[in-house]
């Protein structure tokens, strides 16, 4: 019956005892290529477990649940697909108890868009309570889903149905993955910018959208009295791998994916922190529309309009005649939308004619007049051979799933971040299981689950560690908190990596000195702290890692040159809890030397960045550190008390973006040269960017730079420029 092996995982569960599936169902994704199926499968393990009474029951709340988890506290537990499965065999419980096989089948086909009696399950609510609410003025409605080409169909064969042509134009957007938004105007000036919420009311965060720099405060001469325009708050891929960089080199967990990082920043309490994450904005919608100028009269039009106002629109739509047109556009966007370089998670299908979107109106959830195609991840099973546990530089401990080397989107997985022991045991993951992999957002290797029917009987739930594997000391997991720690600040693999951290290119640029070098100088009692690279000897190294006698000559030098290292970089460099490059960065211009910092008070480190201020202050709280400082100064580490920052360089004053890969030099290496010479590197393109550094792949960045007429470089002439 079953032809998917991820939908064998799904049903399984579904067997299992109803207060066991109230658990495991929450993280059950399935292949979405065969969504078609699932409604029958759902309703056939419901008639297993309990009555159809209950199992409507259930389903309310577990659906209730999800909607809390995703709006509100931006961490789901399970795909789209299994939610939507989820709301499917809701609607037909409560239209019918029973349905038959034939009827199921037939819900692709049916020209009858389905509706809750109910109206319990709707789309969700991102109200926190932490934020004043706002009514929109006309009501914000989510899109309803399709995730098979069928299904596609069978919605614009609905809307000719009911409007009675055949001659129809569709518009064919990407479906940007991040959080509704909807900005009004007031006679031009922005006045509020407000989440969907219930649909009806949502958060005002005006405040927290105004730090985005592509959103005007006030319209060009021409804008009606009021608009309300409907749009996405994201964070494109570059900027996410930089925030997840930024985390692990302060020593926390990454953000999971991009969608959940944009919402959770939206909903923060300190603009100065929101505009620090670079968020950005497209609109693609209209709401409400007061004057005498009459509102766009299509689609194009309106995308047309967006653009005369210079703020950010979807670029280069497709428009289709026909089903197959559109199904065509929808294919082609599939090949390429990972070139974006925005998170998309499917496309837009939309009626052109505003008239004809009016007269199909729309139900309490959806317009009638557009859908969203869901596309579905790339899904491969693979073994779990183990689970190894890494030790961070600050003492997180996080679970890495081993896997048999899969291919999946050009790339080969062998290793996946399992998060935590919770998230292992909601999986219900066992060494020696088929496991499900795919790619978060287009980048980061997830497990998702098991193949519960290729199990074998030996198998066993995973028991995570007691013991840190370094250590062996006891871990610990504070309350409310998901993470394990291992809280011995002499575990040895909390050493080494505080060491590898210190040498990096980030930090203090120790070329030499690599992770094999060090993890035998660790271990063999060579270097306890950072102060005691500075200590070392020619021997040292010789004797203790097995290198010649010049290779231990050239690291001594890169040692020797380190000394010069910048305040800032090495503030970055001492792993202090939730300090990163930028918060070092920011507070080496406040302070003349490292000793200065090390005895600052937390108000004079930071009014905005209380935690990491908190963080600084337990740190230097501690002998051992406060002795860490005196040992670096007394061994000639000697910080540049400018950061070497020329006020007159070739970029001084001057925002750049970096796009692309370049021939030569690294990224890590243009960014420190362009600082070096006054430049500030920023992470999104707009109207405040003077120069665009594209190399191969520079992708939408550069598109958006053309138009914008920014001044594009290439390495050759930033090096031209960049030389003395």
């Amino acid at each position: 019956m079953l032809t998917s092996p991820s939908l064998n995982y799904f049903y399984n569960k579904l067997r299992m005892p109803t207060a066991i599936t109230a658990l495991t169902l929450t993280l059950s994704p399935f292949s979405l290529a065969e969504l078609t199926q699932t409604t029958q499968l759902l309703t056939a393990a419901a008639s297993e477990t309990p009555p159809a009474n209950q199992r409507l029951l259930w389903l309310r709340g577990e659906i209730a649940r999800h909607d809390e988890l995703y709006f509100k506290k931006n961490t789901p537990e399970i795909s789209d697909a299994a939610y939507d499965a989820l709301k499917r065999e809701l609607v037909q419980l409560e239209q019918k108890p029973a349905p038959t096989s034939a009827s199921i089948e037939a819900t692709s086909r049916n020209t009858q868009e389905p509706v809750s009696p109910t109206g319990v399950h709707g789309f969700g609510d991102d109200r926190s309570g932490s934020f004043p609410t706002r009514t929109h003025g006309q009501r914000m409605l989510s899109l309803d889903k399709a995730y098979t080409e069928s299904e596609l169909r069978a919605f614009i064969a609905r809307v000719e149905h009911k409007t009675g042509r055949t001659d129809l134009r569709w518009v064919v957007e990407p479906k940007f993955d991040g959080l509704a938004i909807s900005v009004t105007y007031e006679n031009g000036r922005l006045v509020r910018a407000v989440t969907r919420g219930d649909g009806n009311q949502g958060d005002d965060v005006t405040a927290n959208a105004c730090t985005i720099p592509a959103l005007l405060n006030t319209l060009p001469h021409g804008a009606p009295d009021l608009v309300e325009l409907r749009g996405e708050v994201f964070i494109d891929y570059p900027e996410f791998a930089r925030l997840n960089a930024e985390r692990e080199e302060a020593g926390e967990p990454p953000f999971a994916t991009p969608r959940n990082l944009a919402a959770g920043t939206l909903k923060q309490h300190d603009p100065c922190e929101v505009a620090k994450r670079h968020l950005r904005i497209v609109f693609y919608g209209l709401g409400s529309w007061e004057g005498t100028t009459a509102a766009p009269d299509s689609q194009q039009a309106l995308r047309s309009l967006i653009r005369e106002w210079n703020l950010p629109y979807v670029e280069s739509p497709a428009v289709a005649k026909t089903a197959d047109e559109v199904w065509a556009a929808i294919t082609q966007l599939g090949r390429h939308r990972t070139a974006l370089g925005v998170p998309t998670d499917g496309t837009v299908v939309k009626v052109d004619d505003r008239a004809v979107q009016l007269e199909l109106g729309a139900s309490d959830e959806a317009p009638r007049w557009a859908i969203a195609y869901k596309y579905p991840p790339q899904q491969v099973a693979t073994r779990l051979q183990k689970i190894t546990l890494q030790v961070g530089r600050t003492g997180i401990i996080t679970p890495v799933a081993e896997l048999e080397p899969v291919v999946i989107g050009g790339t080969t997985i062998s290793r996946a971040s399992l998060y935590n022991a919770d998230a292992i045991a909601r999986r219900d993951l066992r060494l020696g299981d088929w496991v499900f992999v795919e790619k978060a957002g287009e980048i980061i290797p997830v497990v998702v689950g098991p193949d519960t029917s290729r199990r074998s009987a030996k198998v066993v739930p995973y028991p995570f560690p007691a013991t840190c594997p370094e250590c062996e000391n006891k871990l610990v997991r504070h309350d409310g908190e998901a993470t394990t720690w291992c809280v011995n600040k002499t575990c040895l693999g909390q050493r080494r990596k505080r060491i590898e951290h210190y040498a990096s290119a980030e930090a203090a640029a120790i070329k030499g000195l690599g992770p094999n070098l060090i993890t035998a100088l660790v271990y063999g009692r060579k270097i306890i702290t950072v102060a005691d690279i500075y200590r070392l000897h020619r021997e040292d190294i010789v004797i203790t890692c097995g290198v010649s006698d010049l290779v231990a000559g050239q690291v001594m030098e890169q040692i020797n040159e380190s000394k010069k290292i910048t305040l800032g970089r090495l503030m970055f460099g001492l792993s202090i809890p939730g300090v990163g490059k930028t918060a070092a960065t920011e507070w080496a211009g406040r302070f003349t030397d490292l000793a200065q910092w090390s005895t600052a008070l937390k108000e004079e480190l930071s009014e905005r960045n209380s935690m990491a201020a908190e963080s600084v202050v337990v740190f230097f709280s501690r002998p051992e550190n406060r002795n860490l400082v005196a040992d670096l100064k007394k061994y000639g580490v000697n910080p540049l008390q400018n950061n070497g920052v020329s006020s007159n360089g070739a970029f001084a004053g001057k925002t750049l973006v970096l796009s692309g890969t370049l021939p030569t030099l690294t990224r890590a290496e243009a960014t420190q040269r362009i600082v070096a010479s006054g430049g500030r590197i920023a992470s999104a393109v707009n109207t405040n960017t003077d120069w665009l550094v594209a190399g191969e792949g520079a992708g939408i960045k550069l598109t958006e730079a053309r138009r914008l007429g920014i001044h594009i470089l290439d390495e050759t002439e930033l090096l031209r420029r960049l030389a003395p």
